[in-house]
């Protein structure tokens, strides 16, 4: 798997991971979220969809990302890209 830079050439299959925060507990564990879809919809060429796996969500559907948030949070170094 070869790891991205940007967030503009998403694709479905590739692996989004949220790294893990420190709480009072620890540290947490990070987050592994798969795109399954990228422009969903007609009429947004900016949105993302991104099934989660692990935890009590995995099941909850897959969430929607603009990619300029998923570019703030790349450059923040708050998530990993590898493509699929």
């Amino acid at each position: 798997m070869a790891i991205q830079r940007q967030v503009s050439n998403l694709q479905p299959g590739d692996i989004v991971i949220w790294h893990g925060e420190e709480d009072l507990s620890g540290p947490l564990p990070d987050t592994m979220g798969m795109v399954v879809d990228n422009n969903p919809g007609s009429c947004e060429s900016e949105v993302v969809l991104i099934q989660f796996y692990g935890g009590d969500d995995w099941n909850a559907g897959p969430l929607q990302y603009y990619r300029h948030e998923l570019d703030f949070f790349l450059e923040e170094g708050e998530i990993r890209i590898q493509h699929g």
